[in-house]
Order: structure tokens, then sequence, then C-alpha cells
């Protein structure tokens, strides 16, 4: 056979391969930079405010890659990986997972199976159905909702989930593996015109067999320049369940960069039960800037005293559209801790207030 016979024939070979099963190989990611002014509530401070570069005001900075191979009748393998980062140092923003998400997994034609570290399915029932804002599915410098969804991110997991019409359910469980988390749960979804209903559930158990259950129900309204939501979660702690964990459910309810318990009293993680009741709207003034608020109301009982701490926080922001993916933004927002909770900030302060200026772009 001559070579360049040889050649057309290994050239229609690898044409057949490429129609048999077709690759896509996806780079995205955020970078988002604001700068933000926070009331100082850390221990040993008596007021004041903290001035900073924040490395994620509306969304944490990220480069992802997904992987999509159609292998043919409905079937597709995938691959994810996302590394998050600090905008403002150009650093990895955990020393603990450089790979925020690590996951691979199959589309069939009965759903989806995913195996790796990967989003809860609390969190996916939150951003999908009831998100706090309509273009931002939350604020990253404030974000009380995540404070209910367990984590958001389960390491060792697998996850199914399919869609029938316009129901969607998932199922997931995880490995602690002796050092973390043991996670099972589900939630379902339903959209019904512009109206979008979910729950979902997740039981946590810690190395030692002590557990957390995770309740999350909500549903959002959108039509036109409107949309709404409103959204209920509830956490059941045992006693003596492991301190750490409790620490890395709770920073999300106060502040995404600092771990809870810096900027907390003690008290704050002697939990027994703890309820977040919020709601709120998004409207498009015009075609590029749109206006939104969000109001919470969380409340928290403790094992060692029949007191209840209560706390009322809220937030506003606008947005602007410079382009397609770029964006800049204003925002504003307050922790108000009711005078009769045995919690307080670590300061003794029972407010907190925070706002900023930012700017984002998506690729």
């Amino acid at each position: 056979m001559s070579m360049k016979r040889l050649f057309t024939v290994s050239a229609l070979a690898l044409a057949s391969s490429a129609a048999l099963a077709q690759s896509s190989v996806t780079i995205y990611g955020v970078i988002d930079a604001a700068y933000r002014v926070e009331s100082t509530v850390a221990a040993g401070t008596t007021g004041g405010s903290i001035k900073s570069l924040a490395p994620g005001g509306m969304s944490q900075s990220r480069l992802g890659i997904n992987v999509n191979e159609d292998m043919g009748d409905g079937w597709r393998a995938l691959v994810n990986l996302e590394h998050r980062l600090m905008s403002d140092t150009g650093a990895a923003s955990s020393s603990s997972d450089f790979w925020r998400q690590a996951w691979v997994g199959l589309t069939t034609p009965v759903g989806r199976v995913t195996l790796g570290r990967q989003y809860n399915v609390l969190f996916d029932l939150t951003t999908s159905t009831f998100a706090a804002y309509k273009y931002s599915p939350y604020i990253e410098q404030f974000k009380p909702e995540l404070g209910v969804a367990v984590g958001n991110r389960q390491s060792n997991m697998v996850k199914y989930a399919i869609t029938v019409g316009d129901l969607t359910a998932e199922a997931q469980a995880s490995a602690g593996e002796a050092t973390g988390d043991r996670t099972i749960g589900g939630m379902a979804r339903y959209q019904l015109g512009s109206f979008a209903l979910g729950a979902g559930m997740i039981n946590s158990k810690d190395p030692a067999g002590k557990q957390v259950k995770g309740t999350v129900f909500g549903g959002s309204y959108a039509s036109g320049p409107l949309y709404v939501n409103a959204a209920y979660g509830k956490n059941k702690f045992d006693a003596g369940f492991n301190p750490t964990l409790i620490v890395a459910y709770s920073t999300a309810l106060v502040s995404p960069a600092t771990p809870a318990n810096q900027i907390l009293s003690a008290i704050a993680f002697d939990v027994k039960d703890r309820d977040l009741t919020s709601f709120g709207f998004t409207y498009q003034l015009t075609p590029q800037f749109n206006l939104g608020a969000q109001y919470y109301q969380l409340k928290q009982s403790h094992r060692s005293t029949t007191r209840e701490s209560k706390a009322n926080m809220y937030s506003i922001v606008g947005q602007y559209a410079l382009s397609k993916r770029t964006d800049t933004y204003v925002e504003y927002d307050k922790i108000g801790i009711a005078a009769s909770s045995p919690t307080t900030f670590a300061n003794g302060s029972r407010s907190r207030t925070g706002y900023m200026v930012g700017l984002r772009h998506r690729f």
C-alpha cells in the first residue's frame, strides 16, 4: 500500500472514530473583585471598620474545566474540575481543597450519575429553585441561606439526578472515610410555568456517628422583570456533634472569608436547632440595571441555656451590565442580633454592617 493511500485510510479511520465519540473541552471562569468596608467585630476590637479588596464580592473567583463526550444513543461522559482562587493575591481560596469540585460522571437515557467532590443536593435545590438573587444565586460576601445547606459540598460523593418533564429529582450519598462527614440525602423540584417549588433533606454523620439533619424547602416566581423568592431551612444537631463540622456548616451564616468561630461568641456553636426563614426580590429596571433585596430571620436554640438566639439580616444589591459578560455592582448588608440573645459577635457587639463596590467578568 502506498504512503498516500495509507495516510488516506488512517485519516478516514480517525474521522470515523470522531463521529462515534465527539468530545468537547470547555474552559470557564469568573474573576470578581470588590472594595469592601465591614464593621470590626473580632475579639479584642472596640469598633471601627475593616477596609479590603475582597477577592470575590458577588461571586467567588474560579477557573474550571468541563469535559463532555458524546458516546451516542443518549450516553455522555462528563468531567468537571473547578479551582477557586483569591483574585486579590492569586492564591488558592482554600488550603484544604485545591479543586473545589472534582468529579466524573455519565449521562444516560435514565438519568445522570456523578462521582467525586461536588455540590450537595441542598445547594443544588437552593441555587436552582429559590436563589436569593435572579442573576447571582447568592452574594459571596453575604450568604446566610447557605448556612443551612449542610456544608454545600461533600467529598467522596455519588450523586444521581433525573429530569422528567418539569420534575427534577436528585439523590446523594457520601463516605466520610473516617475523617469527614457521611451523608445521605435527596431533593425534588418542580417547574410550573412561572413558579418553581422544591424541597430537600440531608442527614450528615460525623466520624463518631453523631448527626445533623438538614431540611430546606421553598419556591420562586419569575415573570417579565420581576423575580420573587421565599424559603425555609432547618438544621437539627445531635448533642456532641463534631465541633469542627459545626464551624464549617456555620461559616456561611456570617462571612465566607473568616471562620465563624473567629467572629462569633462561643455559644453560637452550642447548637440544638437552627431555623432560617428568607424572602426577597429582584427587579429588572432597565435592560442593563437590576435591583434586589433579601431578608433573613435566624433562630437558634442551645443546650446550655433556654434562651434562644435570634438575628435579623438583610442585603440590597444593584447590578449594572457593562456587556454580556462583565458587570459592576454595589451591595449593602447588615446583621442585627437581638438583645435577648446569648450569642453576640466576638467583641460583644450585636450589629455588623458591610458594603462594597465591585467588578465581575465571566467567561
